[in-house]
């Protein structure tokens, strides 16, 4: 199931009381997946034959027997029950898609849309670039002049950048790479408490084979503290690994002071960059960074395609191994077409870095004004200065996030309610919990513009709010 569906399905659950168990998900999962085949959901003797559930044991689970089955997964029908609704509803009689979720992914640009369109056409060729032919030289060159391209926005050595799949991998890459190095005498790692789960995740598979991690708190705003970091530190840490802006509240963290404690210390620096790179000048070399990660569909450019900066004097063990593509670094034949893609992204998005940022400031300020006059008792969580001109996090007085998520969905409006990396789960975002919102209060849900984005979507998605807000709100009670 997609978390668009598990969104809905925690939704119903709390609105019906019912507390969700792994018996609850093998009937939800088998409907969905049956649905999907067959088009008709399971009637009662197929869940009996297939999953042993009879009708009886289905009452017990659900409020209302196979109808709230069949609501929560998204299977429509016709009935007169009192079904409870996982969202507000709305009349639209100017319907428009206003996507409000490019932290979480965006579109292809037209200028990269036209190097994939040219590039699987044949325009650039079909060679390996391991290959010692012309076709694989042609390619190769290919890449080597993205390589320059992506390290030109960094102000770094082209030979000091590597290709990925994205984000996750980058990050992995990264921070196992790095501690690999001491697999004998492991050691310590600091990070924080508000980092992407590619990074949480990454780290507490480190701390199951024997390294020792330090998660830091973070200020109520979301920042990361330098003496926090600089306490942490011990005679055995390996690595600091912090992110360079939260992708939940947008917080541009103080990276620079960071990374000159982590130099005086001669302590490798990881900084997931992810949603830093683009929107926030940078240079490694100055902030004493000595791994960069950068994800290509968060700049317009495709998913599944990423590169890392790894500083020259840094040595990482590889995590994929086989031939030499990428100086050994990683193995695999390079995604040549992908690879160009990412290239001019990257140089697009530093040209129009600074007009662009500009432009965005205003349509929050637009946001803002709106909000004030629209959601009284909301409240904006993390600073708004030092902050992504794209991105607002926004609490919701007396609202479930799932529910307004939902409910925004219906009109058109794409938002999240967290990290698209765990985004339709029952629990509260950890970078929320970090900040210690009281998350039984507020509905917390994340704006983060673009370059489509216009004044008329948040007039549009004011328009509308205020009727959602007021009816789950009485839901709510």
């Amino acid at each position: 199931m997609n978390n668009f569906v598990k969104t809905m399905i925690y939704q119903m659950a709390r609105q019906t009381g019912t507390s969700l168990t792994s018996e609850h998900f093998r009937v939800l999962d088998f409907t969905y997946d049956y649905y999907r085949k067959n088009k008709i959901g399971p009637l009662y003797h197929v869940l009996k034959t297939r999953l042993g559930i009879t009708r009886n044991r289905l009452k017990e689970l659900f409020p209302h027997e196979l109808q709230s089955v069949y609501t929560w997964v998204g299977i429509p029908i016709q009935s007169s029950a009192n079904i409870c609704k996982p969202a507000a509803t709305v009349k639209v009689d100017d319907y428009r898609n206003v996507y409000f979720d490019h932290n979480a992914t965006t579109y292809i640009r037209d200028e990269v849309k036209k190097i994939l369109i040219d590039y699987f056409k044949g325009k650039y060729g079909f060679g390996n670039p391991s290959s010692s032919t012309d076709l694989g030289r042609a390619a190769y060159e290919l890449i080597y002049n993205s390589r320059i391209e992506i390290a030109r926005t960094l102000k770094v050595s082209p030979f000091e950048i590597y290709f990925t799949s994205g984000g996750s991998e980058g990050n992995n890459t990264a921070i196992k790479g790095i501690a690999l190095k001491h697999l004998k005498t492991k050691g310590h790692i600091i990070s924080t408490k508000t980092e992407h789960p590619s990074v949480l995740s990454t780290l507490s598979w480190l701390k199951s084979i024997g390294f020792s991690v330090t998660l830091v708190d973070v200020d109520e705003k979301g920042f990361v503290i330098p003496a926090s970091i600089e306490n942490a530190i011990r005679e055995n840490t390996v690595l600091v690994s912090v992110m360079g802006v939260n992708n939940e509240i947008g917080t541009i963290n103080p990276i620079g002071k960071i990374g000159s404690i982590c130099r005086a210390k001669n302590i490798p620096f990881v900084v997931d960059g992810v949603q830093m790179y683009g929107k926030v000048p940078v240079n490694p070399k100055k902030l004493g960074i000595s791994a960069f990660v950068i994800s290509g569909h968060k700049i317009y450019a495709p998913k599944g395609i990423g590169a890392i900066y790894v500083d020259k004097e840094m040595e990482l063990e590889p995590l994929i191994h086989g031939g030499e593509q990428e100086s050994g670094f990683r193995a695999g034949t390079e995604n040549v077409g992908y690879i160009m893609a990412l290239a001019r992204a990257a140089a697009l998005i530093h040209l129009e870095m600074q007009d662009e940022n500009k432009r965005l400031l205003e349509l929050r300020d637009f946001f803002l004004e709106n909000l004030k006059k629209s959601v009284p008792g909301h409240i904006i969580n993390g600073s708004l200065e030092d902050r992504l001109p794209n991105n607002l996090n926004v609490g919701f007085p007396d609202v479930d996030s799932g529910a307004l998520l939902l409910s925004l969905n219906q009109i058109g409006v794409y938002v999240s309610s967290g990290s698209a990396c765990s985004s339709g789960s029952k629990e509260a975002s950890h970078v929320i919990k970090a900040l210690g919102v009281d998350t039984d209060r507020y509905g917390i849900i994340r704006f983060s513009f673009g370059k489509k984005n216009t004044i008329d979507d948040i007039k549009y998605l004011f328009k509308y709010l205020p009727d959602i807000l007021e009816q789950l709100q009485k839901i709510k009670k």
